[in-house]
């Protein structure tokens, strides 16, 4: 009898040491690891733009012809970027590129030659707390959309009349886009690529992915820490309730295997679009980062095709 009741308060004391350890742990996480990791992506070096595009890092290296842009938003963070001017005599309007978490403006490189030669001006930026760009938080489109606004204006003084203007985004580019065209009736279409339905959902998506653990007092107290980090409210960062006041062209781009960001969020944000010329677009096998490259060139032409038709239209 003795010896099992060592046992029993040997187990017992093990199983107390073993929850005041994952107490710990979940304590870490939430104050120390979870509110930060969000919203301070990964910043890419130089070095590693190099690595990764194939030493195709720069509008030269496309032969494309552009100027500078460093623009000062109203928090003082300068925002790095590139207009990149159409390849035709006449431009018919001028792109935003907005890219995805953790990536950069050199992203885009590829995708602004191609509508260089469809007589497109492009305008490619790191958002903040992205490549060389400044700002310590990102914020998932709550200051990001006046960002987008403030790339235009400032673009405009270096450039003259580049209107009309589209915005295309990709992830975290596509949430930023949708809540763009929602306070800035200047951008007259846009594309949103794989765009998340709610901040909320994704960050417990985020947390699910990372550990395998769906407990949603984690990531939610987590969420709380960030918000006071970084100055804005997560659950005002709902890119399917802003779809609800555009009205005008979009076209959602999802691919069906998107393991990150679920199709059925790029559906939400469709069906809640009020616009009358609105256009699905899911690409079959492809995930969340590769769609130009299992679209192949029937992804860029659709892509083209869209700012050629909605972009015209506006100067009928």
């Amino acid at each position: 009898m003795m010896i099992k009741n060592r046992i029993f308060h040997y187990c017992l004391l093990c199983l107390v040491f073993l929850i005041i350890i994952c107490g710990i742990g979940i304590y870490i996480a939430i104050e120390y690891v979870l509110p930060y990791s969000p919203i301070r992506p990964y910043r890419i070096t130089r070095e590693e733009v190099s690595r990764l595009f194939a030493r195709r890092a720069s509008p030269s290296d496309f032969n494309l012809k552009y100027k500078p842009l460093d623009i000062v938003v109203e928090d003082s963070i300068h925002l790095k970027g590139w207009f990149i001017f159409a390849r035709t005599d006449d431009a018919q309007g001028t792109i935003i590129l907005l890219h995805g978490i953790g990536s950069c403006k050199e992203s885009w490189l590829p995708m602004a030659d191609t509508l260089a030669y469809k007589g497109f001006n492009s305008i490619l930026f790191d958002l903040r707390a992205h490549g060389e760009s400044g700002g310590m938080n990102c914020t998932f489109g709550y200051y990001e959309k006046y960002d987008v606004s403030a790339v235009i204006n400032e673009a405009q003084k270096c450039t003259g009349d580049i209107g009309p203007y589209g915005v295309f985004g990709h992830s975290l580019g596509a949430a930023v886009a949708l809540q763009a065209m929602a306070v800035d009736s200047s951008i007259i279409c846009g594309i949103a690529q794989s765009p998340f339905a709610t901040l909320r959902e994704t960050l417990h998506d985020y947390w699910f992915q990372m550990c395998g653990i769906s407990l949603a007092f984690i990531p939610d107290a987590a969420m709380r820490k960030t918000e006071h980090i970084a100055r804005f409210t997560v659950d005002s960062v709902k890119p399917e309730i802003d779809a609800r006041s555009i009205i005008n062209p979009v076209m959602i781009i999802h691919g069906v295997m998107d393991k990150k960001i679920s199709i059925e969020y790029g559906k939400r944000v469709y069906d809640n679009l009020h616009s009358q010329m609105k256009e699905w677009y899911s690409i079959e096998y492809g995930g969340h980062d590769d769609l130009p490259e299992i679209g192949g060139n029937a992804y860029y032409e659709k892509v083209s095709s869209f700012f050629r038709e909605h972009i015209c239209r506006s100067q009928l």
